[in-house]
């Protein structure tokens, strides 16, 4: 325990007077003695700087744990002294994301209190962890050290910036009701029509009123018809993010892409629509819009061989079910090949691509049943979507 206080610097002052204690006795030099003395002697006296416990109930809140990306977040460290005794001062650490933050806690005495606030700026999209607190006793001359770790670290979301597509994705996206589509199926709720029973068929569906009609006349008791539905697809809006580092020029572009998946994530969700976000390898949380901006805050670009196209493929069963697909990527994926990963879905899903451009004209093409977007804003994205919807 003592040899695990004693800091580097202490470690260099006691090689020093061992050292000088060997010379001092092998060449009878008192000076040489005199400093090996003087270093013990400044262990020793920092060793005790280090010993003792402290009746301290220590935290640290952070408000709010969730910012957007250039918002601040004000974190507070709080202590209390909750023994009999005055406790000595210290020096309470808590790390702040790659950084340190530092306070110098005074003297308190039976029943005090103390606290001290921060403010963390954020310029960039992440999870930042926050703390733990440690309190550090060490002494004037930094020879020994001992740090007490006293609360967890927090974790505070900094959301990528988003924009509230109000009202739109209600229009883009399918009725509540659901759309019919070209598929039979024996159970669903858009009746398409009535047909002969066959063995197997569920006996719930048999209209009866028709059957009995049927029956008279034929003169056949046992002339069953049965309701045919058609497949129904729901609000369902898939979103699948492209984080490949090579689908992206630079950074600012995949920023931005996160951005957007975040705004049509967000705001279908606000409208009460279902949505499946996904990278292709998981999906993220999507069950309300904190849970979402909470998955994008963690994303980073990764270095894979797979392409937008086999994105797509992976994401399939993913987003199963969805109305409408929306693909993001960078500047480096060509229309051509959004098209061509497009045309993995199923034909009667409406799909989106969109390309990341900072900078860029917003523009719109359609490549055969394809709909291509390049978004240079974020602010482009509700004029560009709308325009989409009118077509």
């Amino acid at each position: 325990m003592v040899l695990r206080a004693v800091s580097p610097a202490g470690r260099a002052v006691a090689v020093v007077g061992v050292a000088a204690w060997f010379g001092g006795w092998r060449l009878g030099w008192e000076e040489l003695q005199l400093v090996a003395g003087g270093c013990l002697v400044a262990i020793v006296i920092a060793v005790l700087f280090t010993i003792g416990r402290s009746s301290l109930e220590v935290g640290i809140d952070l408000e709010p744990q969730r910012v957007t990306v250039g918002e601040s977040a004000v974190g507070r460290v709080r202590a209390s002294n909750t023994g009999a005794r005055r406790v000595l001062g210290l020096r309470l650490e808590a790390r702040v994301g790659t950084g340190w933050a530092s306070f110098d806690m005074p003297s308190l005495g039976a029943g005090g209190s103390w606290d001290d606030i921060f403010v963390i700026e954020t310029t960039r999209r992440c999870i930042m962890a926050v703390g733990p607190l440690t309190s550090v006793r060490e002494d004037p001359l930094g020879l020994a050290r001992r740090s007490v770790a006293w609360a967890d670290a927090l974790e505070l979301y900094v959301h990528p910036k988003i924009t509230r597509l109000a009202g739109i994705t209600a229009g883009w996206m399918r009725d509540l009701e659901g759309r019919p589509t070209n598929d039979l199926s024996p159970s669903d709720v858009a009746f398409h029509t009535l047909r002969e029973y066959v063995p197997g068929d569920d006996r719930r569906h048999i209209h009866w009123r028709t059957s009995a009609r049927l029956g008279a006349l034929s003169g056949r008791p046992d002339h069953l018809m049965v309701r045919q539905y058609v497949d129904t697809r729901r609000s369902h809006l898939g979103l699948v993010l492209s984080t490949n580092e090579a689908d992206y020029a630079n950074e600012d572009e995949f920023e931005l892409a996160v951005s957007l998946i975040g705004s049509l994530g967000v705001s279908a969700l606000l409208d009460e629509q279902t949505v499946t976000v996904t990278t292709g390898a998981r999906p993220l949380p999507a069950y309300s819009p904190t849970k979402l901006l909470d998955g994008l805050s963690g994303l980073d670009r990764t270095r894979t061989r797979a392409d937008v196209s086999m994105l797509v493929k992976r994401s399939i069963p993913l987003v199963r079910g969805a109305s409408i697909v929306s693909i993001v990527a960078g500047s480096p994926v060509a229309p051509r090949l959004l098209r061509s990963a497009a045309e993995r879905f199923h034909h009667d899903v409406r799909v989106l691509a969109v390309r990341a451009v900072p900078g860029a004209d917003a523009t719109m093409q359609t490549i055969g049943s394809t709909t291509i977007l390049q978004i240079g804003s974020l602010d482009d994205l509700p004029r560009v979507l709308m325009a989409t919807v009118a077509r």
